[in-house]
């Protein structure tokens, strides 16, 4: 299997300290398989199908010499689903000190989530848990371990990972409650174990959709890695027709032996000299046509991906003769946001176990913030994540129309539209959320109102003080008494 060289059970100490390694390998080889596609590392895997559907031979050996691995259709919907870290994510501490509050922030800054969050997200979607481990480099920053599911084992409690063993390059690499254990593939320990002080394992499984009973979600999306492969056979057995069916057949009906001599028949270059009685006959019907292979291909994307949550229309494959085989998958608008309201709850609890665990690894560590940052049990408790909403602008102005039509008859509540747009928050926490916005934003142009600053104070009621309402609205009476009475006195 591609990306999957450590079947069967492991040697040595190892093996005896892990000897469930070898009953995980068909779930690795299931991983590894998918993995392989998304990162387009799957042309093994194209050739394989070919062989399999054509059962070998010279004509499957002919045609994986066109093998290639567009159109990728598992990458293409994993990129186009996997939204949850589109617009970013923030993450903060809730009532700390702003000593507190930057010293976290660093840490997460300096963890590099930001920019491994978004292939997580997606190599999650297609695979299953992808286990984030945090660890301090050599230089004693803050780094995060992510490894997948096809080269990992663990050895869970209920939703709490127990241990974990997985295989970095040759050797393996052992994480537990007390440390990091290393051992070469002989399975004998290498030394140089490294202890940390989280008081239990520093793993934390990231998911990103349900997968229901299995947590490893073995054969989600299968399909969609089984139509990648067999588009790939079917674009390649195209080509292969195309080439060798591409031009006109050409039928020469003449008595050899009358042929001018020195000819070379069947050459694509030079002219033949007939007899002449001799004649040329050529049929133009062997050219095979690209659009009857596209089409099969796009039938068998749309039936792949409509169990995705994307309709047929969503998915694009141009079959003309400009600029054939372009492969398009759109999630956008309302679509975009039920998929990021999918993933976002298991996202979101991933991340709420993955800050407190980096915390404590701090803590105890000799990194710059080791003093300033709280205890991870504290951390859980003031922890904020927050991702954001992906509905259309159109989409946020409706909810507030229809929110602002039913307050006056108590169909509705400011809280509504924070909550449709994000489900994954509690009342509480938009509550919370809209009454610190509220008190920045009056913090904020509080001294612009007081001071009367043109252009930047608010002119809308509310804005202003009542003394600032009273006289705007006495000067503006008083102005349209006194221009009435001018009036009467050029017209007496």
């Amino acid at each position: 299997m591609v990306g999957l060289t450590y079947a069967g059970g492991l040697p040595g100490e190892l093996g005896k300290r892990w000897p469930s390694w070898s009953a995980s390998t068909a779930r690795r080889g299931a991983a590894a398989r998918k993995l392989a596609i998304y990162r387009e590392a799957h042309l093994e895997l194209v050739n394989a199908k070919i062989d399999q559907l054509l059962g070998g031979g010279q004509v499957a050996a002919d045609i994986k010499r066109f093998a290639h691995r567009s159109p990728n259709v598992l990458k293409a919907v994993a990129d186009a689903i996997g939204v949850a870290y589109r617009s970013g994510c923030t993450r903060s501490l809730r009532g700390v000190s702003p000593e507190v509050a930057r010293a976290f922030a660093d840490v997460v800054t300096e963890s590099g989530i930001t920019r491994k969050a978004a292939g997580l997200n997606a190599a999650s979607w297609v695979a299953g848990p992808h286990f984030v481990s945090p660890y301090l480099t050599s230089r004693g920053a803050v780094a995060l371990d992510v490894v997948g599911p096809d080269r990992l084992d663990a050895e869970m409690q209920g939703e709490d990972v127990e241990r974990v063993l997985w295989k970095q390059g040759s050797s393996y690499v052992l994480l537990d409650a007390s440390g990091w254990s290393y051992y070469d593939s002989n399975g004998e320990p290498t030394g140089g174990d490294v202890a940390h002080a989280v008081g239990r394992c520093p793993a934390v499984p990231f998911v990103s959709f349900d997968g229901g009973p299995d947590f490893w979600a073995q054969s989600a999306h299968d399909g969609l890695a089984d139509v990648t492969l067999v588009c790939g056979y079917k674009i390649a057995w195209m080509l292969y027709a195309r080439q060798v069916s591409g031009v006109p057949l050409t039928t020469v009906f003449a008595d050899l032996e009358k042929l001018p001599p020195g000819q070379v028949l069947g050459s694509p270059v030079t002219p033949l000299l007939l007899p002449p009685d001799g004649k040329v006959q050529v049929d133009s019907s062997r050219v095979v046509s690209a659009a009857d292979y596209l089409s099969e291909v796009s039938a068998l994307i749309t039936m792949a991906v409509s169990i995705e949550g994307l309709p047929p229309g969503s998915v694009t494959l141009v079959a003309n003769t400009s600029d054939w085989g372009s492969l398009g998958i759109s999630a956008e608008g309302p679509r975009l946001a039920a998929h990021r309201d999918r993933q976002v709850p298991w996202l979101l609890h991933s991340e709420r176990e993955l800050w407190p665990v980096v915390c404590d690894l701090v803590r105890g560590s000799t990194h710059k913030h080791a003093r300033v940052l709280p205890p991870g049990d504290e951390v859980r408790d003031i922890l904020r994540v927050e991702f954001p909403d992906l509905s259309s602008p159109d989409e946020q102005l409706k909810r507030i129309q229809v929110m602002q039509a039913g307050l006056p008859y108590g169909l509705s509540s400011p809280v509504d539209v924070p909550l449709a747009a994000r489900p994954e928050l509690t009342r509480e926490e938009v509550d919370e959320t809209q009454r610190a916005n509220l008190e920045a934003y009056i913090a904020r142009i509080e001294p612009l109102v007081s001071r009367q600053i043109p252009g930047q104070a608010p002119d809308a009621p509310g804005h202003q003080t009542i003394a600032q309402q009273q006289g705007r609205q006495g000067g503006i009476a008083s102005g349209e008494t006194r221009a009435a009475a001018a009036q009467e006195n050029v017209n007496p």
